[in-house]
């Protein structure tokens, strides 16, 4: 039984999720497990897949992964405690966040035919684009380099019971100008990635702003911005960035919201946000204009308040 499974001296109390390349687990410290300072009793264990741990790239990108999250201190990002080996397992400790991610919330919306309420739209994109502000302004390495999250998407922002919006997974982040893996490689949630993204061509963090553009598109409209029969048909929808416009689909949003959402989907990157204080400013001239807070009480219809 999973109860039963105890991973580097910590006693495992069920599987969260699993992915491509590793998989999450809500576990407890033993009283004789060694702690990180200000590591709580209850974690999540993320441990590289067992079929990776002896490919080079897949326990690089995995040590990678837990080397860049384990600096980031900001209260809309899942905390990175630290990164062990215990036997042949890779582990990273990080934060439990109680709740479900908004991707689970948006498909219980959509399944309901319900709408989300704009002012919390807008205010989970504010918390998100607040962690991309900080993660913008971080550098990474010697050279000093930008960090590009590259997979923002709704499977990666998760809302805790209380009201926490937090951005997680960089299991594919980047260094400006740099790239892990194989250059030019799809790397990202495809429904999520911008133009220049799914072209394989170099991304910065403008990138990261587009998919938090769609997100919110689709948080106010209730749909799916870009689907499609088959992986290459998709692709093309993502690369053509065409978008319809909200007034089309939501009568009533004020002409602020249109204009906001539509500037941070300009194909061109040229045309769009160019960084996340930007965008936080946009966002909070349309909580000014329209009385939308911008605090955990825009998710109170969301959290049964």
């Amino acid at each position: 039984m999973a109860s039963q499974l105890d991973l580097g001296g910590y006693e495992v109390i069920g599987r969260l999720a699993v992915g491509g390349m590793a998989e999450v687990y809500q576990a407890r410290a033993k009283p004789t497990t060694q702690r990180s300072p200000g590591e709580p009793d209850e974690v999540v264990l993320k441990r590289l897949l067992p079929a990776y741990r002896n490919d080079g790239a897949f326990v690089k990108s995995f040590v990678d992964e837990a080397k860049l999250t384990v600096r980031l201190r900001h209260p809309n990002i899942v905390r990175t405690f630290r990164l062990f080996k215990a036997g042949p397992d890779y582990l990273m400790v990080q934060e439990l966040v109680a709740g479900r991610t908004l991707g689970f919330m948006q498909e219980l919306l959509m399944k309901a035919g319900a709408a989300m309420p704009p002012e919390a739209a807008c205010y989970i994109a504010w918390c998100v684009l607040k962690a991309l502000d900080y993660i913008h302004r971080a550098k990474a390495g010697e050279g000093g380099a930008t960090i590009v999250h590259r997979d923002v998407n709704p499977a990666n922002i998760l809302l805790s019971v209380t009201g926490d919006v937090k951005l997680t997974d960089f299991g594919v982040a980047d260094v400006e100008g740099g790239m892990r893996g194989d250059a030019g490689a799809l790397r990202g949630t495809l429904p999520y990635m911008s133009p220049e993204q799914v072209l394989g061509q170099s991304v910065d963090t403008r990138s990261d702003l587009f998919s938090v553009g769609i997100i919110l598109w689709e948080m106010l409209t209730c749909r799916r911005l870009y689907t499609g029969d088959g992986e290459a048909e998709l692709m093309h929808r993502v690369r053509d960035a065409r978008v319809p416009l909200l007034s089309t689909l939501v009568p009533g949003l004020p002409d602020y919201a249109e204009q906001v959402v539509r500037k941070a989907l300009f194909a061109d990157k040229a045309r769009r946000f160019q960084s996340a204080a930007e965008f936080i400013r946009a966002l909070e001239t349309l909580s000014r204009r329209t009385g939308w807070p911008l605090t955990v009480e825009a998710l109170k219809p969301l959290l049964g308040g």
